[in-house]
């Protein structure tokens, strides 16, 4: 794995030093992100009632986004490569209202009024990401539609679960796994990207669309195959994956000048 990694880094040199056509650019993206398949996990044990321990808890809008640098190269007037190192942020947040009675170490609460308690959960993972992607564009001199798709590979940095009953951080004393047990340290995947680039003169130009990314891999770590419930109507373990949405805007300055029709 470090070797892949000081590979990845030393890709541009290697494109640079045997093209010309070479452009490096800055980029930035906000995310919707989710997590397919990871829901409940055992979060809803304390409650007292089978059915509401097996329950799914509400999805919230979760933001993410990602920020870096990306090194390309043109072949043609159609077709590129490109390579981008990026600070990814992702995850994903639940909220709900659960059917009580849920005994924590602060006490058992929903027994009164409506019996209702509040339950959150909030994932937070802070990746590298380098995506390496095959771009087509097809356009003017002016604008170029184009698609761009390829592997992608993360190394998770930091990550944090937080888990709050009435209230009140609740920590399962039985599954008491530390994040980096629950949690892959790595992802992969495969990174799409759609949108037009905008030209300003010969050597620059703008970068907008719309780039998504999915995990192949799952990005559960061993423990959490050991906890009781998973999610509603999965008694069995079932695989995690990241996924993000976004729109995406970069600017890319391009070390040759391009002719007519060409790059």
């Amino acid at each position: 794995m470090k070797q892949f990694f000081i590979f990845l880094l030393l890709l541009p040199t290697i494109v640079f030093a045997q093209r010309k056509s070479f452009h490096l650019g800055v980029s930035g993206a906000a995310n919707v992100s989710f997590i397919l398949n990871q829901n409940n996990f055992g979060t809803l044990a304390p409650f007292g009632q089978q059915v509401v321990r097996q329950s799914e808890l509400a999805y919230l809008f979760t933001g993410g986004g990602t920020a870096g640098v990306n090194f390309g190269y043109f072949f043609d007037d159609k077709w590129g490569l490109e390579m981008h190192a990026l600070y990814l942020r992702a995850g994903q947040h639940y909220e709900d209202d659960m059917a009580g009675p849920a005994t924590i170490p602060q006490g058992t609460f929903g027994t009164k009024g409506n019996g209702r308690v509040k339950v959150k959960r909030s994932i937070d993972f802070n990746y590298i990401q380098i995506p390496i992607l095959a771009k087509f564009t097809y356009g003017d001199e002016l604008a170029k539609f184009y698609a761009a798709l390829g592997p992608s590979i993360s190394a998770l940095v930091s990550g944090k679960e937080k888990v709050s009953i009435a209230g009140y951080d609740y920590i399962d004393s039985k599954n008491n796994f530390t994040f980096d047990e629950k949690f892959r340290k790595y992802d992969f995947g495969i990174a799409l990207n759609l949108g037009v680039d905008i030209w300003f003169g010969k050597n620059l130009f703008l970068n907008i669309g719309l780039h998504s990314y999915c995990s192949i891999l799952d990005i559960n770590g061993n423990k959490m195959r050991e906890v009781d419930w998973y999610s509603k109507n999965d008694l069995t373990y079932q695989k995690s994956y990241n996924f993000y949405t976004g729109l995406n805007v970069g600017i890319h300055y391009v070390f040759v000048k391009r002719k007519l029709n060409q790059f």
